[in-house]
This record gives structure tokens, C-alpha cells and sequence, in this order.
């Protein structure tokens, strides 16, 4: 059975980081929602905040058609954004049952202080305009329960080296 890891989390709590060195790690390829935002972004010679804005939802849609392109022919994904919407999870349930996956949500966290920090010292690409939003805003996220992601959830706390987290995580998937 195919595999699709999701890596989720609010904004800052490590899930990039986390999501490339597992892909490295077990040789899987990593969709990332920001990354076709970023690409969007350019391609479309967009410039501003509300520009960003406008493509993020499209940014999602595209990774998870790209995702799902992969589970149908029945290749292991992994796949990141923070998908803290209720629908998320409905897409991932219908794709479990129509693809008879193998699905694991690994939920990234960390502590506000941390995530608050982590945004003021990253770097990031220009079209999410983190410059113009409090890091304090951004780090706070949406209020959603990730026990409403589906199939295996692995929780790690991300103030751990990567390498431990991702031991801990293959413990799981394995």
C-alpha cells in the first residue's frame, strides 16, 4: 500500500524543516504548499500582499492535485502546508478509502515563544510578506484541533534535533 505522510502544524512549528530532512531520509518525495505558492507567485509576476493572499488557497489545490496524482499511481508522498481547515481532513479521509492508503499525520509543535522567534529569525521567501505582519500574529495561527487529522497521528514537539524526531516518527511508519 502506498504511504502518504502528511506533515502539518501552525506556521513556525518546524514543519519544513521536518518534512525535507524525512524526505532525504527515507528518499520520498515532499510536496510543499509553500513552495507552489512561492513559484505561482513569481511566475505570475504578482507583487503584492493581497496578491499572496488571492493564490494561497489555489497553492493548496494544486499540492494536493499534484499529491493525489501520486497516490493514484500508487507512489508514497509526502506532503506539508499547515492544513488547519476542517476540509483538509475530509479530502485526506476520501483519498484513504479511494486509494486504500497507508496515511499517517505527523503534527508538528512547539511553544508560542518558540514559533514567535523561529518567524523573526527565518528567512523566507518574499511573497509571503512576513515583513509586513507581526511575528506575534502570524506565530498564534488559527485555533484548530488536529485531532480531527486522519489516519496515524504522530505527534513530535520540533524543539528536538531532527534527526531524533525523525527516528521517532519511522518507529511509527514502519
Amino acid at each position: 500500500m502506498p504511504k502518504l505522510i502528511i506533515v502539518c502544524g501552525l506556521p513556525g512549528s518546524g514543519k519544513t524543516t521536518f518534512s525535507d530532512a524525512l524526505s532525504k531520509k527515507i528518499k520520498v518525495a515532499c510536496i510543499h504548499k509553500d513552495s507552489v505558492k512561492e513559484r505561482l507567485f513569481e511566475s505570475l509576476k504578482l507583487s503584492s500582499l493581497e496578491d499572496s493572499k488571492r493564490i494561497g488557497k489555489p497553492s493548496v489545490d494544486v499540492a494536493m492535485r499534484l499529491t493525489e496524482d501520486q497516490l493514484k499511481n500508487g507512489i508514497d508522498i509526502i506532503l506539508e502546508s499547515p492544513f488547519y481547515f476542517p476540509e483538509d481532513s475530509v479530502i485526506f479521509e476520501a483519498w484513504q478509502e479511494r486509494y486504500k492508503i497507508d496515511l499517517y499525520s505527523v503534527i508538528c509543535s512547539i511553544d508560542f515563544t518558540e514559533r514567535s522567534r523561529r518567524f523573526r529569525e527565518r528567512e523566507r521567501h518574499y511573497a509571503h510578506f512576513d515583513n509586513e505582519r507581526s511575528p506575534d500574529h502570524l506565530a498564534e495561527g488559527p485555533d484548530y484541533d488536529y485531532a480531527l487529522m486522519p489516519g496515524k497521528q504522530i505527534r513530535i514537539k520540533t524543539n528536538e534535533p531532527v534527526e531524533i524526531l525523525i527516528g521517532k516518527v519511522l518507529k511509527e511508519i514502519n
